[in-house]
């Protein structure tokens, strides 16, 4: 058996392979890859076309190979934009799938041209990787996302240089035919080659996927499910990964007033509610880069570094006003909800902003006794009442 015949048969193993890995990392939870593994199945297919359709013309081998390989394309292209949530631009891609497929069927059937096949296949196959290639370009931040833009475009790269290789060759007009071609030497390097970058892009495909999995647990790990807050160890996580190590900023501590007779009153599903409308009344009120963790129950911590305590004390307030101004009559709750906050600033003599959070908690409990729904700012001497809690006691 010719070297050509072994590598025609190992080849789609390899890459049906790769998919089927694909498809079972698509399985817990990443969305790109079952676009790779699509993709990676029907470059399988196209080259194993000629193997196991040998009982039909060579045309119709020709049409389904290259149907075969845009389609392939169409995923790659796919799943770079899935990865960086770009817009998937279907309608673009699909219309440039069937024009080039309405091509080839004419390069084959009509033509009768091997060269205008390979041509047409060729730049088809680039103009579906050029899109998602420029789409991504401006997003990539981490080193696997640069590394995976990198071998999608030696792939883009050497189906250029197959491109104008093939046109030099063919540039007196010659075709070889097809089942010359499917023989030759020029076709089976065009294999190795594809493949070779394939089987790096597959790699680094994948290294992306697995990665994206894992970082997708863990950042599961490091949130309160109910409510998608950092929990104590993601709060923790994330204060490190600052720049400045939370160094400078503000501490709020927060907690819902008479939770427990709302869960008592109304159940747990009510309490549940007051718990998410909090955390998503902070998460329009705070600034970007803020971290907001529910540390128990009702219990939350806000950081914002690089704020002032003055800064953190009117935020607290404008945020204490807003949630004790909603209203619940549509959820059942038949009585105002209020929030109480306390906020503290990381000194200079901190160790970690543990110290600031234990001493926003102390103004947080000061608050309470001064009759809640109000805001305690550290060193102040006194408590700064909502103005919400005046018009509740004037209503």
């Amino acid at each position: 058996m010719e070297p050509q015949d072994n590598f025609a048969y190992l080849l789609p193993f390899i890459f049906v392979t790769f998919g089927m890995v694909f498809i079972a990392v698509a399985r817990v939870g990443d969305r790109s890859a079952s676009a790779w593994g699509l993709g990676y199945i029907a470059a399988a297919s196209g080259f194993a076309a000629p193997l196991l359709l040998g009982f039909l013309p060579v045309q119709a081998q020709a049409i389904l190979s290259n149907a075969c390989f845009l389609t392939a394309f169409y995923f790659y292209g796919d799943a770079l934009l899935l990865r960086f949530c770009r817009p998937r631009l279907r309608k673009s891609r699909m219309t440039l799938w069937a024009a080039g497929m309405a091509l080839i069927i004419y390069a084959v059937l009509v033509a009768n041209s091997l060269r205008g096949e390979l041509f047409v296949g060729d730049l088809f196959c680039l103009l579906l990787l050029a899109l998602p290639l420029a789409k991504v370009l401006r997003h990539l931040h981490r080193a696997i996302d640069i590394a995976l833009f990198g071998i999608v475009g030696l792939v883009f790269l050497e189906t250029l240089v197959r491109l104008v290789v093939m046109t030099a060759m063919t540039s007196d007009g010659a075709d070889l035919g097809f089942e010359r071609f499917l023989a030759s030497d020029y076709a089976f390097v065009m294999q190795v080659g594809a493949s070779l970058i394939g089987f790096l892009m597959a790699l680094t495909a994948l290294a992306a996927c697995v990665l994206d999995v894992i970082g997708g647990h863990r950042d599961a790990a490091h949130r309160d499910p109910l409510t998608n807050a950092l929990n104590r160890r993601g709060f923790e996580r994330a204060v490190a990964d600052l720049k400045d190590g939370g160094e400078r900023g503000v501490v709020i501590c927060s907690d819902v007033d008479h939770f427990k007779r709302v869960n008592d009153d109304y159940g747990h599903a009510a309490g549940d509610l007051v718990i998410t409308r909090l955390v998503d009344l902070l998460r329009r009120q705070l600034p970007d880069g803020a971290l907001v963790a529910r540390f128990g129950g009702e219990e939350f911590v806000v950081f914002l570094p690089g704020m002032s305590l003055t800064e953190g004390g009117v935020l607290a307030d404008v945020i204490c006003q807003a949630f004790a101004g909603g209203r619940w009559e549509t959820t059942g709750i038949r009585r105002p909800i209020t929030a109480s906050f306390g906020v503290s600033a990381v000194s200079r003599d901190d160790r970690s902003v543990h110290e600031a959070i234990r001493r926003a908690d102390a103004c947080l409990y000061a608050a309470k006794e001064a009759g809640r729904n109000r805001v305690v700012i550290e060193g102040r001497g006194r408590t700064e009442r909502s103005t919400a809690l005046h018009a509740i006691s004037a209503a």
